[in-house]
């Protein structure tokens, strides 16, 4: 069984690969490539930095971040009562 943060990052991950993925998966690929570029880290780090994912997205979509953000709250939407998925939306919806 995964430890609770594991289990809170595995989700927090899947819904922003999900959101990114609906898009496209150039959209995908593209903020993965400028985590990278810019930040230096992977998908996975974005839990514990949602403010880069965040400033990619900003850059990227300009306010249209708005939307994306929206879907992956509406994603972890059921597990916002869990203290680390609630802090990541805070953080990446500023």
């Amino acid at each position: 069984m995964l430890a609770p943060n594991n289990l809170d990052k595995g989700l927090v991950c899947l819904a922003i690969e999900k959101t990114l993925r609906d898009i496209s998966k150039p959209t995908y690929e593209k903020v993965l490539c400028m985590l990278n570029e810019d930040y230096h880290c992977y998908l996975t780090d974005c839990y514990e930095h949602p403010e880069y994912l965040a400033n990619v997205l900003k850059k990227l979509f300009g306010n249209a971040h708005l939307t994306l953000v929206k879907s992956i709250n509406d994603e972890l939407e059921q597990f916002t009562h869990r203290e680390p998925v609630e802090r990541f939306l805070q953080v990446v919806s500023r």
